[in-house]
């Protein structure tokens, strides 16, 4: 039976673009649509999830546990889980969502009932209780994140250290010598989130090796507050003017803040290609990549459901600099 593979490999496309194409999520040229479209007729292709759950004694379903803290930004968030359903549905999964407010208990739920064939965990923590039941069950599961103790599971996360070095870096090659940086409000690090926190700890240690002062301003997520905390930091003079942003909701609102105030700044972030698109941002950045930590995620799942004995991995996705494109004279 030909595989989504064996399409892209025909069409001479990725698989996520034949994927797009199936789902009709994304636009696709008419010409590369014709061409995928000719290589699914020539090969007979097919999804059956029915056909092959009755095969394997599978239900064709990934859970994914979703932890959302009130100091996070939703629309990113939301970029993920249309990336985990893409990801799992070129490998003929469906997708549960699972958002009870107890976490843990809605992980143990589903394990004893057996109602996914694996479990992808958003949003890990440090300390986080969905590991436990896990852990001890041994059942399929894949974390988002990269906590320090993952319990003998395996994870996988943009690398934020790295992320947060490039950034730096960026700054202190281009002569600065000061940058606000705009951080997630306090609760989202006192909860241990490992991307807020293994950001802004390289960060900080990148900067003190450079000579590059960084001077902290946390922001909330709520729109309002948003653009009113950046609205004074940036007409604070004794703040620098140049900034460094890992905080989703920031980078969103700061354009609006910036022609509202009639300002330029020098700005470095780390955010989504998608979330670019959305608030039609123009700042050099790291791309988060959540396409290919839910392509990681999902066949690093795949492979443990289908060899659970296997030994834990921890893959961390490579971050890219994107530079902002220069202004035509």
């Amino acid at each position: 039976m030909a595989t989504i593979g064996d399409v892209a490999r025909e069409a001479g496309v990725s698989r996520s673009t034949v994927s797009s194409v199936l789902t009709g999520r994304k636009f696709v040229t008419p010409e590369t649509r014709a061409r995928i479209e000719a290589a699914i007729a020539k090969l007979e292709y097919s999804v059956n999830s029915g056909a092959r759950a009755l095969a394997t004694s599978r239900t064709m379903t990934f859970g994914v546990v979703v932890r959302f803290h009130e100091a996070e930004f939703s629309p990113a968030l939301a970029t993920y889980l249309v990336a985990f359903s893409d990801a799992a549905r070129e490998r003929g999964y469906a997708v549960m969502l699972l958002t009870e407010p107890d976490g843990a208990e809605a992980v143990r739920r589903v394990i004893a009932g057996r109602q996914v064939d694996g479990l992808i965990l958003l949003n890990v923590v440090d300390g986080d209780p969905r590991l436990e039941p896990i852990s001890r069950s041994g059942y399929p599961a894949v974390l988002v994140g990269n906590p320090e103790d993952p319990r003998g599971i395996d994870a996988v996360d943009l690398d934020f250290a790295a992320a947060a070095n490039l950034l730096v870096d960026h700054l202190a090659d281009a002569g600065h010598r000061e940058a606000m940086f705009v951080r997630w409000p306090e609760e989202l690090y006192e909860s241990g989130s490992t991307y807020a926190t293994r950001f802004e700890r390289a960060a900080l240690r990148r900067a003190a090796d450079r000579g590059l002062r960084l001077v902290p301003v946390p922001v909330p997520v709520g729109p309002e507050q948003v653009r009113a905390t950046l609205r004074t930091a940036l007409q604070d003079p004794a703040l620098p003017k140049t900034l460094l942003i890992h905080n989703d909701a920031a980078v969103a609102m700061l354009p609006f803040v910036l022609n509202d105030l009639d300002l330029e700044v020098n700005v470095v972030s780390l955010h989504s290609a998608e979330l670019a698109r959305l608030y039609v941002l123009s700042f050099t950045a790291v791309e988060s990549r959540p396409e290919a930590v839910a392509e990681a995620a999902v066949e690093m799942l795949c492979d443990r459901v289908a060899g659970p004995q296997a030994p834990a991995r921890k893959r961390l996705i490579e971050p890219r600099l994107d530079l902002k494109p220069k202004a035509r004279p």
